[in-house]
Parts: structure tokens; sequence; C-alpha cells
């Protein structure tokens, strides 16, 4: 529930009209000239030439089209995150599968204009596995511009400050059945890992939490927790010192040790060090 109402939060839109009208002209452009024997010169002489461009990127704009929007509706409804297995069968289906039996019908639509039959053509030997490999292409760029902008819509993200601290004294935690009352003053960071949420104690003991990082950190003082990043909210205690790193982002080291580095990046970095001063 929670990765649904962070994908609904976000813009599933993608503004690429004149990507897809270029690379539909590029996809026409090809698909006419590949297994032709005459040069780009004297295609460029012969009407017919552009006559098949024009359709043909017609037809690729179509499809690249259809992908978008078929690619907005599932993001809205099947999020990468919260439903990949069910998200990589329909994108397959919905998003491959469809738009190649579609061009091979508007294809044979076209051919049937001018009285030839698809199937006594070279369109299925030379053509349509072209199309087939655009239109897997224009998937995987959807896919990775989604990835590509969950990333930078995480590090955009604003530092919150709590609007009060409410975290008592003894704060529960579970391990395997068992409900145990842990001190606030033993708590040195929460962090997510997998599926679940933890909170690491003064001895290196992890305990699972039924809370997101985004509750507890409304819970806890901004003077002495501050969330270095997307994984983890570290206690000032913990903190045994930081590394400068390339292009603006730091590395932090705690006590007790993490096993995977803690990266803060540019965005938090700045925030990070006037908190780490305020409270020297």
């Amino acid at each position: 529930m929670q990765a649904d109402n962070e994908s609904s939060s976000q813009d599933t839109s993608y503004n690429d009209l004149f990507l897809r009208i270029i690379i539909s002209l590029i996809a026409g452009h090809i698909i006419v000239v590949f297994g032709e024997d005459d040069s780009f010169f004297q295609l460029l002489l012969n009407w017919d030439y552009y006559r098949s461009v024009l359709l043909s990127a017609l037809i690729a704009f179509l499809l690249v089209s259809l992908i978008n929007r078929i690619t907005v509706l599932l993001d809205r409804k099947f999020d990468w995150k919260s439903k990949p297995i069910e998200r990589t069968g329909l994108q397959l289906l919905l998003g491959f599968v469809t738009p190649g039996i579609i061009a091979f019908l508007l294809a044979a639509i076209y051919f049937k204009c001018f009285g030839i039959n698809i199937l006594k053509t070279v369109y299925l030997k030379y053509d349509y596995p072209v199309i087939l490999m655009f239109v897997f292409a224009f998937n995987l760029y959807y896919v990775g511009f989604y990835f590509y902008r969950q990333m930078k819509y995480w590090e955009s993200q604003p530092i919150q400050t709590p609007r009060h601290s409410s975290l008592t004294d003894i704060y529960m935690v579970t391990r395997g059945t068992k409900n145990i009352p842990l001190k606030k003053e033993e708590i040195v960071y929460f962090y997510h890992e997998g599926d679940y949420n933890f909170v690491r104690n003064r001895q290196g003991e992890d305990f699972l939490i039924s809370e997101t990082l985004e509750q507890v950190q409304e819970l806890l003082d901004p003077k002495q927790f501050f969330r270095v990043n997307r994984q983890m909210i570290v206690h000032f205690d913990a903190c045994l010192h930081f590394e400068l790193l390339s292009y603006g982002k730091l590395k932090l080291l705690v006590k007790p040790a993490f096993k995977e580095s803690i990266i803060i990046s540019q965005k938090r970095a700045g925030s990070f060090k006037s908190w780490i001063e305020q409270r020297n």
C-alpha cells in the first residue's frame, strides 16, 4: 500500500511527443531501406521511398503512442515496485505482444490497399523482425525511464522535519513471536532492508518494527535523529565520522557498524552537515 501511495503521488505521464515523432520517422526510414539493394541517394530520387517512409512512420507512431498509453495506465494500476510479477506479465502482453499484432494487421492493410498479399512478400522475413525489435526497445525505454524518474524523485525529496516528538521512553519491537520493550536511549538507528523495517540498539541487536520509516520519522526528535537516505534514520550518537565523495555526496560510518555503505546524496549532504554542526 505504501508503494502504491508513493507512486500515485508522482507524475505517471511521459512528455515525449517530440521524441516519439523523431523515433517514428527514423524507424520508418530503417524499415523501408532494410534489405534494399539501392543506395540511400538512389532512394532519395524515388517518390515511393518518401511515401513508404511516411506510411511506415505513421504506423510506428501509432505503435509507440499505444505503448505510451499502455505504460501510463500500467504505472497507475500495476506499479513496478508493488506488483513486479503482474507488471512484467502485463507489460509483455500489452506493451509488446499487442503492438506486435497490431503492427502486422496495419501492415497487412497497407499491402492490401495496393492489392498485395502480405504473406507473399518479404515483410515477415525482413521488416517484421525489425518492427518487433523496435517495439521491444521502446518498452525498455519506458521501463528504464520509470526507474530513473523514481530515483530522481526520491533524491529531490526535502528533509521532512517532524512536527512533534512523540516517541515514548519505551519503544515496542518484535523478535520472532516476542514483543520486546526497547528503551529509547538504546536506539542507534532505524533501517529498511528487503520488505521489512528494523531498529538496531547500541549492542548491535536488530529488532523488527511494524511502522514505516516515514511513520517512525514523525515520532522522532529531529535534534537526535536524521534521515540520511531512504533506507536509514540515524541517531547522533551512532555517527562516527563521514567522508567526502564525488559529486558532493557523503559516506557515513556508524557504530555499531552497518553492513552496507551509507551514502548521503548531494541534496541531503548540506542538511546533514548543518545537523551535525548544530549538535556541536
